[in-house]
């Protein structure tokens, strides 16, 4: 997946409850992100606040995600930070790491954010002494975390002290932030939602991948709401398109603000569907005070949306802190999340962060606990981009996917996906089920599908079970019809696969094909040594009779044989291709329906035509025989019917 830098970059503030966070965020940027009323009367923040940084000759532009610090707005504050990409952590000079200090440290580690820096805030109330103390507490708090070597900057609200040394550290921290992984396809997981008079409902968030334009057709998940662009805005400025990465609002067409809520997505139509399971890899916080069990009820957050669910270890009975596991999340309301998505759990009743991870797989079944093969499925997708792409074939099982599908299944670029496919395709891992396009046809090819060759070859196994099936209730038959055999095989997979997997199998010498019939090609009816004799006999008579072959009947009374065993040996012998049955009442001995097809088509290509009448004439035979041979012709599209004549098709 194509990595992209970033021309803004998100960073998102974090600590205790009156900490000073905003103070510090309007010191900054000259903004109050403090907008409700009810924020204005009791002095805390409630909402998300959003503030941009004049950054003068600066090529990124800095913006400021500002969070609630009550432990009762953890949500709040999980949403916020899930799509950050460095950190602002902020404590106060005058009370020190508090709650929820090491608590959105947590969180942030487990958002695995990279870089950040640390705001001591309200030095102007304390003396050198007691900004030393803190300095050394939090120093101790945030070893072994991505804020180990982050600089901790004494500043004042009030005063402007180390304002100016804080801003041009946040430059820095601007320049070591990481690049994002581009999917191509829109996503923008909704953080807030509000109203403007005149234009109607408008959606914001930050762009995790692809870009948006005014007029696309959008669609937000999981309640699976179509609308249009009507308009975008990106730091008040109106503008035609916006990019990953961007903090963006969208004004929609045709949706009213109590359909839209913080937690849904946002996305291409089509390109991402809604879930009610998720599996993902877990780590519980060292620090967390109690276990987690089997099937615990939990708050899940993903993206910006909080759901809650069971979580099922897959390969443990409980997870103790600082343990990771398998799990799988059963969720009681849909969500929507791709793979390489990040997660954070916390307790449903308490309210205490338990723990996060990566989501693995976003569309699972559902998995039975303890079993080698689930777990080894799931610990191949946290392999390299070829191991999780072998993964999500073996996983789509008898449905061939293309390369653009698994894209958006895994959530990662086609390029990459294609690469992987290549390299899977050398390793007989894949099998491609698409026919007629050339193998070095790279933009041609990327349309085929393509299974995983466990999947083909349980599916040729079934197809060979279905025709030995038929065997063992019609014991003299050697072929079965073709449409028998994919009306049955239609359970499994598609008429592409079934045709592809027949042609395969065909080339390969396992299948053949007779007219409208297959069978294995291996098969011999189990005839009784008497019975054997008796084919024999059968077909040196129409061997023998030439083009005047006798009728059933004749035959019969010839070798005096019961009727049922007659047409029993007729059918092998059909199927076999010693005999062609040209209509009820003609059959012919192989060699000489070739001749007489050969004599039909030499005539059409001397006189561009032939009659019956003709043909009998050639011959020598009665009209019903030469009837027969051309009717037979037109079934099998050698010749077709012009009026009284045949012409070659």
């Amino acid at each position: 997946m194509p990595l992209v830098e970033l021309d803004q970059v998100i960073i998102g503030t974090a600590g205790h409850i009156d900490h000073g966070k905003t103070a510090l965020v309007k010191a900054l940027t000259g903004t109050d992100t403090d907008t409700l009323a009810e924020e204005k009367k009791r002095g805390i923040t409630i909402e998300l606040g959003f503030a941009f940084m004049d950054t003068p000759r600066f090529d990124r532009q800095i913006i400021f995600i500002d969070v609630p610090g009550h432990e009762r707005l953890i949500k709040t504050m999980v949403a916020g930070a899930s799509n950050i990409d460095a950190a602002m952590l902020v404590v106060a000079a005058d009370e020190g790491v508090s709650v929820q200090t090491i608590e959105h440290l947590d969180i942030l580690q487990l958002f695995d954010i990279n870089t950040g820096v640390i705001a001591l805030t309200k030095s102007d109330l304390v003396d050198h002494e007691r900004i030393e103390a803190v300095t050394n507490e939090i120093r101790v708090l945030v070893d072994q975390t991505f804020l180990a070597d982050a600089p901790i900057i004494p500043v004042s609200a009030i005063t402007g002290e180390g304002i100016s040394r804080l801003r041009q550290t946040l430059l820095e921290v601007a320049h070591k932030t990481r690049s994002r992984r581009d999917t191509g396809v829109f996503r923008m997981p909704i953080d807030r939602v509000f109203t403007i008079q005149g234009f109607g409902a408008v959606i914001a968030g930050t762009v995790l991948s692809g870009e948006v334009k005014v007029g696309d057709k959008l669609e937000i998940l999981p309640d699976g709401i179509i609308t249009r662009v009507r308009g975008i805005q990106i730091h008040k400025e109106n503008l035609e398109k916006s990019v990953i990465g961007r903090r963006t609002a969208i004004n929609l067409q045709d949706v009213k603000k109590d359909q839209l809520r913080r937690g849904q997505t946002a996305c291409a139509p089509g390109s991402v569907t809604a879930t009610s399971r998720l599996d993902g890899r877990l780590h519980v916080l060292k620090g967390y005070s109690g276990e987690l069990k089997n099937r615990e009820r939990v708050r899940l957050h993903v993206g910006t949306d909080e759901v809650i669910c069971r979580a099922v270890l897959l390969d443990a009975e409980k997870l103790e802190p600082g343990q990771n596991g398998l799990v799988q999340f059963v969720l009681e309301a849909s969500t929507v999340a791709l793979p390489k998505d990040r997660f954070v759990i916390r307790t449903f009743s308490s309210m205490n962060t338990v723990g996060g991870g990566t989501i693995l797989d976003s569309h699972p079944v559902l998995h039975k606990r303890m079993d080698d093969s689930v777990l080894q499925a799931l610990k191949k997708l946290e392999g390299g981009a070829s191991d999780v792409v072998e993964q999500a074939f073996a996983k789509a099982r008898y449905a061939p996917k293309t390369a653009a599908e698994i894209s958006s299944a895994i959530g990662e670029g086609e390029a990459e996906v294609w690469e992987a496919v290549c390299s899977l395709l050398e390793e007989g891992k894949l099998i491609r089920v698409t026919q007629g396009t050339a193998v070095d046809d790279a933009t041609a090819i990327r349309r085929d599908k393509f299974l995983h060759s466990s999947s083909y070859k349980e599916l040729t196994s079934r197809l060979t079970g279905i025709i030995n099936d038929f065997y063992s209730r019609e014991r003299y038959r050697l072929l079965m019809p073709l449409a028998d055999l994919q009306s049955r095989f239609g359970k499994f997979a598609d008429k592409q696969v079934f045709e592809s997997m027949v042609a395969d199998l065909i080339t390969k010498g396992v299948l053949i094909k007779r007219d409208n019939k297959i069978g294995i090609a291996s098969r011999q009816a189990p005839l009784k040594p008497e019975e054997k004799v008796l084919a024999d006999k059968i077909v040196k008579l129409y061997k023998d009779t030439g083009f005047s072959s006798p009728i059933d009947e004749d035959i019969i009374a010839q070798l005096r044989i019961n009727p049922s065993v007659f047409n029993n040996l007729i059918i092998m012998l059909l199927d076999e291709g010693s005999i062609v049955r040209l209509s009820d009442k003609v059959i012919y001995h192989k060699e000489h329906f070739e001749r007489a097809k050969q004599i039909a088509i030499d005539h059409i290509k001397t006189h561009r035509s032939i009659t019956a009448a003709e043909l009998r004439d050639k011959m020598n035979v009665s009209r019903k025989y030469s009837i027969a041979v051309l009717e037979y012709l037109d079934s099998i599209f050698v010749t077709r019917r012009d009026g009284d004549k045949r012409v070659l098709r």
